[in-house]
């Protein structure tokens, strides 16, 4: 009879793990994950490297990509162009924060301005960015200008989408309470409101950085001569294969790194969301 009530084995074994990895510290979270990725990197090299199931032109191991890494470093490749392509980044993304959260703000607090633009932003936020990429030749001409356009284009939408959507969904409750006690329009806007919507303006700044890391890629791929992008076609075309994983591993470490860095920003200005997040 007992057994009719018990737990089947295998979801007490995972309700254990799962248990475990929500225990652990961010540290050991971290730790775990470093041990994942080496694991991954090792059965990859034995896999490709030792038992040669790959061609190794098509899907060079670990440490062939190590020694593309190095010839990058070398021929003063890497520095030249990872500089063009983090120079692009930043501008772009500047530029969609600048826009992105003064549009986000008003579309959050206004209903008429929402109703204007927000199907404007959201039809252009359905359109692919890469479908922009022919065009920006004829508007910005060559050089860095069109992949800035890409960059731009990319991250502004989702934080100015998100950013809006955390104003209007604040309670209606706090905001009539703040104006029971006298509460000034600037006082709703500033205590309430935009605390209110932090957490998806920061959700909105992660994806907005991922997003803009792929538009740079695109555009740096298909018509810029300098940049990450310029590299791995180029290496791409000659066969150095090793090259490009090193290339495409070094633009994933940098999104990565840039939506930690918007993550830590928000732990800074914003501790009650750590706070809440840990209590929930």
């Amino acid at each position: 009879m007992s057994s009719l009530f018990a737990a089947p084995t295998g979801l007490r074994a995972q309700r254990g793990v799962a248990g475990f990895i929500a225990g652990l510290s961010p540290r050991g979270r971290a730790l775990l994950i470093a041990v994942e990725v080496v694991l991954l990197l090792l059965l990859w090299q034995f896999l490709v490297g030792t038992l040669g199931l790959v061609n190794a032109v098509f899907f060079p191991p670990p440490l062939d990509v190590a020694q593309g890494f190095a010839e990058l470093v070398q021929q003063g490749t890497l520095a030249q162009n990872a500089a063009v392509s983090v120079q692009s980044w930043l501008t772009g993304f500047a530029i969609a924060v600048a826009i992105g959260v003064p549009l986000g703000l008003l579309m959050g607090s206004s209903v008429p301005v929402d109703r204007v633009f927000g199907p404007i932003a959201w039809t252009l936020y359905a359109a692919p960015a890469v479908a922009y990429q022919p065009l920006t030749k004829a508007w910005f001409g060559f050089g860095t200008g069109p992949v800035i356009f890409l960059i731009v284009i990319s991250a502004i939408f989702p934080i100015m989408l998100n950013l809006a959507a955390g104003i209007r969904t604040t309670s209606p409750s706090l905001i009539r309470a703040a104006r029971v006690y006298g509460g000034s329009r600037m006082d709703v806007y500033r205590k309430i409101l935009l605390p209110a919507a932090v957490p998806y303006l920061f959700a909105g700044l992660r994806q907005g950085a991922v997003l803009a890391t792929i538009g740079m890629v695109v555009a740096e791929l298909t018509g810029s001569s300098v940049g990450m992008g310029a590299v791995i076609i180029r290496s791409a075309n000659t066969y150095n294969t090793d090259q490009s994983f090193a290339a495409i591993m070094l633009i994933v470490l940098w999104s990565v790194s840039m939506t930690q860095l918007v993550g830590l920003v928000e732990r800074w200005l914003a501790p009650w969301n750590r706070r809440k997040g840990a209590a929930s």
